[in-house]
Formats: C-alpha cells, sequence, structure tokens
C-alpha cells in the first residue's frame, strides 16, 4: 500500500511540475492575453467599453498592441457605425422618432464615418501614419457626438458607444511604440 501511495504522490508531483512548466512557457508562446487588452485598455478615456469590445471580439487575445489598434479601426468602428446606422434606418421607416431632418443628419453622418473616416484612419495607420489614423478615429467620434447634438435621445446609446469606441481607438493609436 506504501508503494501504491508513493507512486501516485510522485506521479502527481511530475504532472503538477509538467503543468507549471507549460504554463509558464505558454506565455511565451501566446503574443497577448487579457492581460495585454485590459493595460491597453486601461489607458483609454473608456476603459470598460474598451475591454468589453476587445474581449467579445475574436481573436483579439492573440494579437499585440498594434494588433488591438487594428481591430479597433478594421472591425469594432465599423461594427458600432453600422448599428448605428441600421438604428437610423429602423427609425426613418417607423417615422416616429420625430423630424427626420434629424435623421437624415445623423444618416449622413455615419455614412461619412463609414465611408471616410475608417478608411482614412485605416490607410494612414497601414502606412505607419500614426497621426492620420489617430485623426481619422477622432473625426469618428466627433461624427457621432454631432448626431447626438442634432438629434438628442434617440441615438444616445449608438451614439455613445461610437463616441466611446472611437476615442478608445484614437487612444490606443496614440500610445503605440515606433516598432512594429
Amino acid at each position: 500500500m506504501k508503494t501504491f501511495n508513493s507512486i501516485t504522490l510522485i506521479l502527481s508531483l511530475q504532472t503538477l511540475l509538467i503543468i507549471s512548466i507549460s504554463s509558464s512557457h505558454a506565455k511565451t508562446f501566446i503574443p497577448n492575453d487579457e492581460t495585454l487588452i485590459t493595460f491597453t485598455c486601461s489607458r483609454t478615456p473608456y476603459p470598460n467599453l474598451c475591454v468589453r469590445s476587445l474581449i467579445l471580439y475574436p481573436g483579439s487575445d492573440r494579437v499585440d498592441m498594434w494588433g488591438l489598434a487594428e481591430i479597433m479601426l478594421n472591425h469594432l468602428l465599423r461594427i458600432k457605425a453600422n448599428i448605428a446606422l441600421d438604428k437610423i434606418h429602423q427609425l426613418q421607416k417607423a417615422e416616429t422618432a420625430g423630424p427626420n431632418q434629424g435623421l437624415a443628419s445623423c444618416a449622413s453622418k455615419y455614412n461619412t464615418i463609414l465611408t471616410i473616416d475608417i478608411p482614412k484612419a485605416n490607410a494612414a495607420f497601414q502606412k505607419g501614419d500614426r497621426k492620420g489614423a489617430e485623426d481619422g478615429a477622432n473625426a469618428a467620434a466627433n461624427e457621432a457626438s454631432t448626431c447626438e447634438t442634432d438629434f438628442p435621445r434617440h441615438l444616445t446609446v449608438e451614439n455613445t458607444n461610437m463616441h466611446g469606441v472611437a476615442a478608445n481607438a484614437a487612444a490606443i493609436i496614440r500610445n503605440l511604440h515606433d516598432r512594429r
């Protein structure tokens, strides 16, 4: 019986040793995890929104800070803008939200975000022009804020989310180091 307990103990210790070695080396092979997302987002104006947005995006746990910025620019900004635009179209169809002029103005702003601001930010980012990428993201944030001013209360959630994600993208880009 003592021999069986000794063997069991030795096998358990070996398993623990293998697991601890594997986990310590796993960090070497995985370029990112939630810790990098949390750290990166802690340096943005809306850290909770940043963390929620990035953690939900597939693959965000396997990229570096440049990859997080790219996810914000290429994907999350588009997602938020399209959600807002869908809501605008629903309100326009319902015709119960108030003056159609405000909705048309917001539709125009979100179309600008999708066709000008995001592509401009992405093109600048791909060229390594952090200032241009940051400016494009900030322009998207400003468009969402202007929509809230032009058409208050009906798109507040969408405008707030768009503004927050765009401002966070700009902050992440601003905080990038010069190495790629």
